[in-house]
């Protein structure tokens, strides 16, 4: 009797902590709509319609939205999804007293396309100071309570990574790479950077942050903004500006981060897309471009020189390695980073009907060429990263 009395004991304590732990989680949720959200430029309403393609703008010196946290609720961070990177505002939290308790500035605070700005426990009104036409597209007030991991808190650009994966368009971080980002992020907690050359347009961009972050990479992701098209041969090159200035894009990323190593497309273009050939095409030039501290003198100021150890090409025939996306890991919740990349990639819904991931591992996603390095050729021959502790 006496261990029946203890069994039923520790399952009413399990059910117990199992209805704590199922509210607690509940209890962060988004109060945007139930707190006070006041601008002094009309179409504030656009600040929280749902719609990411539609933006408030601030004045041409300054705008300020001020937020009013609901009688008894607390709040623990705003989230703003900027419609353009902006980097210039400043914030001030006021305690249910009017008593300043907290202010900052974007000098020292993350700057980029979504930026969570947490509060203290006590606020109950927050001012955003938004300068220079700054356009936000969308604001989130979240409650106190259980960490939601959906929360986008991008960290800083890294000074330092290593791997950048350099693509086309919104939706080929994932496509074409397979497990790359979870594998290296996660299971080998990597510092990883993806860098796109194009804009598809801001809702296709909300989609490739939504994909990013749920594959584990945390450092936003940097978009050139070149124009994305559709054409061949040396209309490809014209439309971002010729070969030099590719070049020089290219260059300056590359100084900027510092990466050990380069993944990017296939010089067929997977499929046969222009951009993604031209940008296979041009990646060893940029790589030995930016080495060279007589060449691209604007980004060498900025960061110096930097070599590249290797640049991969996805598929090629030439100095071939396979990776392993398929292996089960403990980092990933059991799952494999093939499995965690599958759902990440569900996040680009506008996509889906013309592109999956299976159409990614018809063009055999494992499958990389080494096209250049400055320490030898890969001997395992299954991880990008091998080789890049070498002592030179």
């Amino acid at each position: 009797m006496k261990g029946i009395k203890s069994l039923i004991g520790f399952i009413s304590l399990a059910l117990c902590l199992l209805v704590f732990s199922s509210s607690a989680e509940e209890e962060m949720r988004e109060i945007t709509k139930e707190c006070s959200i006041t601008a002094d430029r009309f179409g504030a309403y656009r600040m929280w319609d749902g719609d990411i393609k539609e933006y408030w703008i601030a004045k041409k010196d300054y705008s300020v939205i001020e937020i009013e946290i609901p009688e008894g609720q607390a709040a623990s961070g705003i989230l703003i999804e900027w419609f353009l990177v902006f980097d210039e505002f400043d914030v001030t939290e006021y305690d249910k007293n009017g008593k300043i308790q907290n202010e900052y500035t974007s000098e020292n605070y993350f700057k980029g396309l979504v930026s969570y700005l947490p509060l203290m426990k006590d606020t109950k009104k927050a001012e955003i100071k938004v300068y220079k036409e700054g356009k936000i597209s969308e604001i989130h007030v979240y409650s106190d309570g259980y960490e939601n991991p959906d929360i986008q808190k991008w960290e800083n650009p890294a000074e330092k990574v290593d791997i950048m994966l350099l693509v086309a368009h919104q939706d080929d971080e994932v496509l074409w790479f397979g497990g790359l980002m979870p594998y290296y992020s996660v299971v080998r907690d990597k510092n990883v950077q993806v860098v796109f050359m194009t804009t598809t347009g801001r809702f296709r961009i909300r989609e490739s942050l939504n994909c990013i972050w749920k594959a584990g990479v945390k450092n936003i992701p940097e978009i050139i903004g070149y124009k994305d098209s559709y054409v061949y041969g040396l209309k490809a090159e014209e439309l971002w500006g010729g070969r030099d200035n590719i070049d020089r894009s290219l260059v300056k990323r590359i100084r900027k981060y510092k990466p050990e190593v380069i993944v990017t497309h296939d010089i067929m273009g997977e499929y046969g897309h222009p951009q993604h050939k031209l940008i296979a095409s041009r990646i060893v030039s940029a790589v030995e471009a930016a080495a060279d501290p007589t060449l691209y003198s604007d980004s060498y100021k900025l960061y110096g020189a930097w070599e590249v150890k290797k640049v991969y090409l996805h598929l090629g025939d030439t100095d071939v390695i396979y990776m392993d996306w398929e292996t089960p890991s403990d980092a990933l919740g059991g799952k494999t980073p093939l499995e965690v990349a599958e759902i990440a990639y569900l996040e680009h819904k506008s996509q889906l009907m013309s592109f999956s991931m299976d159409m990614g591992k018809e063009y055999d996603y494992t499958k990389f060429s080494l096209v250049h390095t400055t320490v030898g050729p890969d001997i395992l021959k299954n991880d990008f990263l091998e080789n890049t502790d070498k002592v030179r």
